[in-house]
């Protein structure tokens, strides 16, 4: 059975199968962005009216059409951490649109807006290699704010360069490239877009003071399907594997 080992870490087979069968299949027109399968933006979008302190709510919290209007569930992906699922209040709507036009200029593509969420981490946390549903065709994982100094505010963003096969490998049998390991390093208001469907991506535990809640990173993702593309049908609906 193949493998797929990154770092000396041997990847469940299951994401070796997801990474296969999405590769090349979210095209753009720009080069740099389809053979990385990200970009990282400096200073992308003016982050003044998102940023937010996490207050004591814990786990999933999932939002009707006001701040009032919530339930919230256990986390599934960052135990301990907040994740807020279609946050309502300061603009964060109508930053997923327009985060959307922005990305639309940078890749040539037209999208669809899916959904988005936020979370803030805390110290210790991390986030497991994985890739992503097909509503996170093309993502943005935007840095609002963190209460970390120094070198510790500079804590990256992993992902690996996506599979490529030859264009005549229609059935993606002879794999030529598992791809390379990269991180970026984002301030307040910078922003990577990234193919979430076709490249792992993860977070190694965030510095700090473990149980010290006071020291957070807040970050937001906004997920976007290709108008023309083959996950069409998850646009709008973020309930869609």
């Amino acid at each position: 059975m193949e493998k797929f080992v990154v770092q000396g870490e041997e990847i469940d087979q299951r994401l070796v199968f997801k990474l296969r069968e999405n590769a090349g299949t979210s095209w753009t027109r720009n080069q740099q962005f389809d053979d990385d399968g990200y970009l990282i933006q400096k200073n992308f979008y003016e982050i003044d009216s998102l940023v937010e302190h996490p207050g004591e709510l814990r786990g999933v919290v999932n939002y009707g059409k006001t701040v009032d209007d919530y339930w919230i569930g256990p986390s599934n992906q960052v135990e301990g951490s907040l994740s807020r699922y279609s946050y309502p209040g300061k603009g964060y709507k109508e930053a997923h649109t327009a985060i959307r036009f922005k990305v639309e200029k940078i890749i040539g593509r037209k999208l669809y807006n899916t959904y988005y969420f936020d979370r803030f981490y805390f110290p210790g946390q991390d986030l497991a290699k994985h890739c992503d549903r097909i509503s996170c065709e093309i993502s943005v994982s935007l840095n609002v704010s963190t209460s970390l100094k120094g070198k510790d505010s500079e804590w990256p963003f992993w992902i690996r360069t996506p599979f490529k096969y030859a264009p005549e490998d229609k059935k993606k049998r002879n794999l030529l490239d598992d791809g390379e390991d990269r991180c970026a390093f984002l301030s307040s208001g910078d922003a990577v877009i990234y193919k979430g469907c076709e490249c792992l991506h993860w977070r190694d535990a965030m510095p700090g003071i473990e149980g010290n809640e006071e020291q957070f990173y807040h970050q937001i993702f906004f997920h976007y399907v290709l108008a023309d593309g083959r996950n069409v049908h998850a646009a709008g609906d973020q309930l869609i594997v």
